[in-house]
């Protein structure tokens, strides 16, 4: 579930996001509940194990709004009994009014973006709250009875040190969190921070440097007692989000609201990326999707490999069909067979993973192994 509202647009963001007034909200659920009747006739009978509310900045809505949007989902989809529902929060919209209400719908996991502990990088960032809120935050989220806490961190964007991570991965561990999520920045040339990054004409940061910040991110987790489960996700045993692990295992899942992304009985979509642009199609009472794939063969072996690699688990036939599994047999053997004399993957039972000391560069042996399978 997209909600694109944001306060304030951060210096890095590339994702959907509107401006904030009570008549873009109106018209963000009027395509909201036109696009949830589109779909849930695609999900008769399915009882969803996960729920995720993404941004933009989900809790930027009102306690009022929430309880309306909970509302309009649950007349027309099954949320399984112990279903994961997980929201996104900005350490500074977590006020108690907010949490009493994302507890009584359901809400039983906050994903809180602090991305630093640091009060320039913060400014830098373009984030509007200071380093002490998230502690704050994380500390009402307990009174109000929420177990599953975790936090967004970045690393690698321009300026960032390892002494100022450091920093930051010490005041993360003080909060004994379930799960924290550490992504590699990445500049975006329709970002205020990228394009003065790219007009560098080099990386944010060297990439021996993020190589280096990536392992003292992988040491400061093991020592809070969290462990990778997928190249940029770590949490305590049984922590795991199941929402991302969804993905991650390639299985169906629907998606609602502007750019969101959907892989359904064997297709894929993704919707108009503009708010504007996804609410006009669905007034016109056309569907929103912008884009859409039927997925052959290949193209599903490929994304079983891209996906099912990041996780530290590896790619193991028992978590896809008998089916699904023979074709990325036939597509992948001989690659993964170079790849494991090249030292690139080892052997587990039943499949494959990256050894821990090229987790870092997950993407590049992924490259390489699609490239032989091809080839």
């Amino acid at each position: 579930m997209h909600v694109p509202f944001c306060a304030v647009r951060c210096h890095y963001c590339h994702f959907s996001t509107a401006a904030f007034s009570g008549d873009a909200v109106e018209r963000w659920f009027a395509g909201i509940e036109r696009e949830a009747d589109l779909r849930a006739p695609l999900a008769d009978g399915v009882a969803f194990t996960s729920l995720f509310f993404g941004g933009g900045t989900p809790s930027a809505l009102s306690s009022r709004h929430f309880r309306r949007l909970w509302d309009l989902l649950r007349a027309r989809f099954t949320l399984a009994p112990d279903a994961e529902v997980t929201l996104e929060a900005n350490p500074e919209s977590a006020k108690d009014a907010l949490l009493a209400a994302w507890r009584e719908a359901g809400v039983n996991r906050l994903s809180f973006g602090a991305q630093s502990f640091e009060p320039s990088e913060l400014r830098s960032l373009g984030r509007i709250h200071d380093e002490a809120r998230p502690v704050e935050a994380v500390a009402l989220a307990r009174a109000h009875g929420f177990e599953r806490l975790s936090l967004d961190l970045m690393y690698g964007y321009p300026g960032h040190t390892s002494a100022a991570f450091a920093r930051t991965l010490a005041r993360a561990g003080e909060l004994g969190l379930e799960h924290v999520s550490a992504y590699c920045y990445i500049p975006e040339g329709v970002t205020p921070q990228g394009e003065r990054a790219l007009a560098s004409g080099g990386p944010a940061v060297p990439d021996e440097a993020q190589a280096a910040l990536y392992e003292q991110l992988s040491e400061a987790m093991e020592g809070m007692g969290l462990a990778c489960y997928e190249t940029s996700n770590f949490c305590r045993p049984d922590a795991e989000s199941r929402h991302n692990l969804t993905y991650w295992l390639r299985r169906d899942y629907l998606a609602l609201g502007p750019s969101a992304h959907a892989c359904w009985r064997g297709e894929r979509w993704g919707n108009r990326f503009a708010t504007a642009d996804w609410a006009a199609a669905l007034e016109r009472g056309e569907d929103p999707a912008s884009e859409r794939e039927r997925s052959p063969e290949a193209s599903t072996s490929d994304e079983i490999v891209m996906l099912g690699l990041r996780l530290s688990s590896g790619l193991r036939a028992a978590d896809y069909a008998p089916s699904d599994w023979a074709s990325v047999e036939r597509r992948y053997g001989a690659a993964f067979a170079a790849a494991q004399e090249a030292g690139r993957l080892e052997s587990v039972p039943g499949g494959w993973r990256i050894p821990r000391r090229h987790r870092f560069l997950a993407d590049d042996t992924i490259a390489w192994l699609a490239a032989r399978a091809r080839g």
